[in-house]
C-alpha cells in the first residue's frame, strides 16, 4: 500500500567484506573509550580468532578486559554475571566477538547495566527505558544475524525456553562483518548457522509485520545462501562462499529484526532444549513442513521463495510452484548434513505429540506474526510430518 508506514533499525555503521576487522582500531578511535569490556568464548581465544581482531588496536588493548562466555547456550544468569561485572568496572564500551552466543550476552548485558529493573522484567519487546550501552559487535559465524539486530536471546531455565530483550535501544552502534574470520567454522556450525539464516530470510520475507525494504534484505539473504551454503560447507576455505554467506547473515538480520519471525522460530523452541539439537538444526528440520502448511492460500509469496531459492517454476500450477520452495529447503537442508525428519535425530514416536504441545505453546509470542493462522492440531500433524512416519 502506498500509504503503508514502517521504520529500519540497524547499527549506525555495518564494515563488511575481507579484512573489514582491520577498521576495529579507528572506529575505537573514532568513539575514544575509556575502558572496554570484551566479551567472547574460550573456543575464539584458543584459536587465535580474537588476537586477529583485537590486532591493531593499539593503546586500546591495555583499556579491556576480558569475559569468557561459560557457555554455548547462555542462560539469563549469565547476562546477568556479565552485566555485573560492567556495572562494577565503569566501562563505556562492550566489544563483542564471537558467534550468536557472546554477541547476545555482550547485548543484553549492555541493556542491564543501566537498569535497576532484573532482567526477566526486560525480557519482551519495547520495555528499555534507556539506552544500553554502546556496543561494537564482530561476528564469527554467518547466521545469527545478532550482530544487526534489535534482539538479545538468552535461556530461561525455569521455563524451558529461550526469550530476548528486543528493543531498538539495543542495537550495536557498529558492526563489522569480516568473512575471514569465519574460515575456521566446522562443516557442522556451518550448515547449522546457514540454515538458521535461511529461515531468517524466509520468516521476515513471509510475516505479517513485515515491511518492503525488510522483504528486500530477507529475498536477497535468502538467494546468497541457495547459491553459496554447500560451498561454504563443503570448503570452509572458499572465501567468496564465506563472503556470501556473511552478507546473507547480515542481510537476513537486518530483514528479520525489522520485519518479523513466525511459526518456524516458534515451534523450533520445543528442540532448543534437547540434547544435539543446536537452534539452527531445529529450524532446519521443523522449517520445510512449516513452510508447506503456510504456503496453502499464499501460493504466489512461496513461489517468489522457491524462485530466490534457485527454482524454475514456469509452467507450474501455484501449488506446484509453491511447493517447490519447501523441498528446495529440504534438499539445501540435506546437501548440508541435515536430515529433515525427526526420526534421524533421535526422536521417538511417543515423544512427538509432547513436543507438538510444548512447541505450540512456547510459540505463541511468535505466531501472531506466522503469516496463517495455526492451530494447535495443525502444529501436531506438521510435528508428525516432520518425524517422517506414522
Amino acid at each position: 500500500m502506498l500509504d503503508e508506514k514502517y521504520s529500519l533499525v540497524q547499527p549506525k555503521v555495518i564494515h563488511m567484506g575481507r579484512g573489514a576487522v582491520k577498521s576495529l582500531g579507528a572506529e575505537l578511535t573514532q568513539m575514544a573509550p575509556k575502558r572496554i569490556f570484551v566479551v567472547t568464548d574460550p573456543i575464539i581465544q584458543s584459536l587465535g580468532i580474537l588476537d586477529t581482531a583485537l590486532h591493531g588496536t593499539g593503546a586500546f588493548r591495555d583499556r579491556m578486559e576480558l569475559f569468557l562466555n561459560p557457555r554455548p547456550d547462555p542462560d539469563i544468569s549469565i547476562v546477568e554475571d556479565c552485566a555485573s561485572r560492567l556495572r562494577r568496572g565503569s566501562f563505556d564500551l562492550i566489544l563483542g566477538i564471537g558467534g550468536g552466543s557472546p554477541l547476545d550476552v555482550a547485548k543484553g548485558a549492555s541493556a542491564l547495566a543501566v537498569h535497576e529493573e532484573s532482567a526477566r522484567s526486560l525480557l519482551g519487546r519495547n520495555l528499555l527505558k534507556r539506552k544500553a550501552l554502546r556496543t561494537i559487535l564482530i561476528p564469527t559465524t554467518s547466521g545469527t544475524g545478532t550482530e544487526v539486530s534489535q534482539a538479545a536471546v538468552m535461556g530461561v531455565p525455569e521455563e524451558g525456553t529461550k526469550k530476548s530483550i528486543w528493543d531498538p535501544r539495543i542495537v550495536a552502534e557498529t558492526a563489522i562483518v569480516d568473512p575471514e574470520l569465519a574460515t575456521l567454522m566446522p562443516p557442522e556450525l556451518t550448515a547449522e548457522t546457514g540454515l538458521d539464516a535461511l529461515y531468517h530470510g524466509i520468516e521476515g520475507f513471509t510475516a505479517k509485520t513485515s515491511n518492503p525494504i525488510a522483504k528486500l534484505y530477507c529475498l536477497e539473504a535468502i538467494r546468497l545462501i541457495a547459491q553459496y551454503l554447500r560451498g561454504a560447507y563443503n570448503n570452509g576455505e572458499d572465501l567468496e562462499a564465506r563472503e556470501a554467506m556473511s552478507r546473507a547473515a547480515t542481510l537476513a538480520g537486518i530483514g528479520f529484526s525489522n520485519g518479523g519471525l513466525g511459526a518456524v522460530h516458534g515451534l523450533a523452541l520445543a528442540l532448543d532444549s534437547r540434547q544435539g539439537f543446536s537452534h539452527g538444526k531445529g529450524l532446519a528440520v521443523l522449517g520445510p513442513w512449516i513452510m508447506k502448511f503456510n504456503s496453502v492460500a499464499h501460493e504466489s509469496t512461496y513461489t517468489t521463495i522457491a524462485e530466490a531459492l534457485g527454482e524454475s517454476t514456469q509452467g507450474l500450477s501455484p501449488q506446484e510452484a509453491s511447493q517447490k520452495a519447501c523441498d528446495a529447503a529440504a534438499r539445501l537442508a540435506w546437501d548440508v548434513g541435515i536430515s529433515p525428519y525427526l526420526e534421524s535425530h533421535g526422536i521417538q514416536s511417543q515423544e512427538i505429540p509432547e513436543l507438538a504441545h510444548k512447541g505450540y505453546q512456547l510459540s505463541q509470542r511468535l505466531m501472531p506474526m506466522n503469516i496463517k493462522k495455526m492451530k494447535e492440531e495443525n502444529v501436531l500433524e506438521i510435528f508428525w510430518e516432520a518425524y517422517g512416519k506414522r
